[in-house]
């Protein structure tokens, strides 16, 4: 699919996935269905703003381009759920780095073939994460303001919070992401039904109403910024 609209800010997500090489062959093909699902399943998510399916390469790195960057956080964390409850019971995790910038190269079939300002931030945040952090937002110098770095400061909490994750609570925050109520989410339970309670006790334990609040946040504070 060609990106027909190049003009103004697009967002880049450049991500890993951590300690990859010490899977076995088998988690590693089955990482790989997981994340070949989780890439369509963005795609249908967030049609709107999602063209391309995430590019995913050298086995355990991958790429994702959103076309209005309000929603880019909520797509990369939802991938990021995405891979946390498909590796059941594994705990399997993914570092990522969301950069805003403009696009030169708007790709056709594969994300990775694209370049531009968003690219290159995102690429060089991520190889800047050090330690415990795995996410992290970046923006160009002339737009930094107090509201980049509150939206950076959410981003560092909200990671804080998905780091802790069972694969569980990812499966029951990555259902209230597809916008499912909390009884479709037990009745669809992957290992077969569970109660509602359930459902809302994972929530819970997840973070989840507080990371609503730092997910409409940050939505809105880049719609301001578009």
């Amino acid at each position: 699919m060609k990106i027909e609209n190049m003009n103004g800010l697009h967002a880049v997500v450049t991500g890993d996935i951590i300690g990859s090489s010490r899977l076995s062959r088998s988690k590693r093909e089955k990482l790989f269905k997981v994340m070949t699902a989780g890439s369509k399943e963005v795609c249908q998510v967030f049609h709107q703003d999602v063209p391309l399916e995430i590019d995913i390469f050298r086995g355990d790195s991958w790429q994702l381009l959103v076309t209005r960057p309000r929603t880019a956080l909520d797509a990369a964390l939802f991938f990021r759920a995405f891979i946390k409850a498909g590796m059941a019971p594994e705990r399997v995790d993914t570092r990522l780095a969301i950069a805003t910038g403009t696009i030169e190269l708007a790709p056709e079939e594969r994300v990775s073939q694209g370049d531009g300002e968003a690219y290159k931030l995102s690429g060089r945040a991520l190889e800047m994460l050090r330690g415990h952090e795995n996410m992290t937002f970046d923006f160009p110098p002339e737009i930094e303001s107090d509201l980049t770095r509150a939206v950076q400061a959410v981003v560092t909490l909200s990671d804080v919070i998905v780091t802790r994750w069972t694969p569980r609570q990812a499966e029951a925050v990555k259902g209230m992401m597809k916008g499912l109520n909390q009884g479709k989410i037990a009745a669809g339970w992957p290992q077969g039904a569970v109660s509602q309670q359930a459902v809302a006790q994972h929530l819970a334990r997840a973070g989840w109403h507080g990371l609503r609040q730092g997910l409409n946040f940050v939505r809105n504070t880049l719609e301001k910024l578009a």
